[in-house]
């Protein structure tokens, strides 16, 4: 494997991460699982079918916060660089997501987020394998739609959670926690702090030495023409 000078950098938790010496064909699921040791994020087909391997990424749009749920096993780890992370592990430890009306307490109390508790009211979790990839996805769902006033209808839930596979549970239980959660108290994540935080997430002043990552179609055309033997990965997910 070929390492890249060029470091790794994303938000998780509130806290810049920079990983170094990742090699550019390392997938995010690796990085998580070996590296991280975030083994709440499942590796099920390694192949994008499954959806036991969904995190939710985050990144700045047109001023916004674009939320997205992926496969992290065929996303390669260096295509999230200048983004928010978030793993199942996050989703009850972020200090930036916070419920809307905080309780007053003195003590600090870890509160499910509503994807979390939608699906354990709604018991949509059975053997679990599959139960941290659903939530994730439900997590995703919540912040794009929940968070911006949009109900959750049968259909929006069919259709976002058709990435996600269960074997045992059945999909009644967990379609149900897609639409319990807008019932649940609010939470949500402070947008404004973390766009701060990932614009001072600086491009690096030097490409990698491994990897190119053109971000518009005339820059990744002149690296073509520049590097023509090199190998063009589509989308992370064919070669």
């Amino acid at each position: 494997m070929t390492m890249t000078d060029q470091p790794l950098r994303f938000i998780r938790r509130g806290q810049p991460v920079a990983l170094h010496d990742v090699p550019p064909d390392r997938t995010l699921l690796e990085v998580l699982r070996e590296d991280l040791g975030c083994t709440g994020t499942k590796e099920g087909c390694g192949e994008g079918d499954c959806g036991a391997c969904t995190v939710v990424l985050g990144e700045q749009r047109g001023g916004k916060l674009h939320y997205s749920a992926v496969n992290s096993c065929i996303r390669l780890a260096h295509s999230v660089d200048g983004m928010a992370l978030w793993t199942v592990e996050d989703l009850a430890e972020d200090p930036l997501i916070r419920p809307a009306s905080p309780a007053p307490s003195a003590e600090k109390t870890i509160t499910l987020h509503p994807a979390q508790e939608a699906m354990v009211q709604c018991h949509g979790s059975q053997c679990g394998f599959c139960t941290p990839g659903f939530v994730m996805s439900l997590f995703g769902m919540y912040q794009n739609h929940v968070c911006q006033g949009q109900p959750i209808t049968r259909e929006l839930a069919q259709e976002e959670l058709s990435g996600n596979l269960c074997r045992c549970t059945g999909y009644r239980p967990i379609l149900d926690a897609a639409q319990q959660m807008a019932a649940l108290p609010a939470m949500a994540v402070d947008e404004l702090q973390l766009l701060s935080q990932l614009a001072q997430l600086q491009p690096p002043a030097v490409a990698g030495t491994a990897y190119l990552a053109p971000t518009t179609l005339p820059a990744l055309l002149a690296a073509r023409a520049e590097h023509p033997g090199a190998q063009v990965v589509a989308g992370c997910t064919d070669v």
